[in-house]
């Protein structure tokens, strides 16, 4: 369930996708449709309306803009604090201080966390060696849980194009992919799928 609330962020196309990737498009209202450089009166009327259409599923208006009036501001303030059934709001702004206190206090706040871009395998499993495995693991010591997910998944993939693994060797794939969804360590886990790829090159 979606919670009401302020995002700090300037990056309006950017953050517009990721809501229509995770919402349906039939639970997002634009308004204005696309971000504007001024919040205006008018748009907070249009919101007071499109807040009064009935629903019978969650909808989120989306405000998006680089500066909010302030009676544009004021007119949105009981509209947020008593939201008709099933309507939610997010309000999106380069800075929690274009918004009027009382705006603030009715929503929490957050930041905008920029997805980051999908890590990408550079590594040639058909002419690996050990110094490449160690340039590897240094460059990917650090890796969160979901980078990590994907380095071993892309490291499956990459491997299976060109090797032939018995039975045994395919499950540690899994078994690895396993751990790291338990937060096993970055390094102890890609050093062994290292290995094992590695070893299957010398034979």
């Amino acid at each position: 369930m979606f919670v009401s609330k302020i995002l700090i962020s300037d990056a309006f196309e950017e953050l517009k996708n990721e809501l229509i990737a995770q919402f349906t498009i039939n639970a997002l209202r634009f308004i204005p449709k696309t971000p504007a450089d001024e919040f205006l009166i008018e748009d907070a009327r249009a919101v007071e309306r499109e807040s009064y259409i009935a629903e019978k599923d969650e909808k989120i208006i989306v405000i998006m803009a680089n500066s909010f009036r302030i009676e544009a501001q004021n007119s949105l303030l009981k509209l947020l604090e008593e939201p008709p059934r099933n309507i939610k709001f997010l309000i999106v702004a380069p800075s929690k201080n274009l918004l009027l206190p009382t705006i603030r206090s009715r929503l929490i706040c957050q930041k905008h966390k920029k997805i980051k871009e999908k890590k990408i395998l550079n590594l040639d499993i058909k002419k690996l060696d050990l110094k490449m495995m160690f340039e590897f693991l240094k460059e990917h010591e650090n890796l969160s849980k979901n980078e990590l997910l994907e380095i071993i998944s892309q490291l499956s993939q990459e491997s299976l194009k060109c090797k032939t693994f018995n039975a045994y060797e395919l499950d540690f794939f899994y078994k690895s992919y396993e751990l790291a969804q338990l937060n096993s360590k970055a390094g102890i886990l890609l050093s062994t799928l290292l290995l094992n790829i590695y070893t299957k090159n010398e034979k």
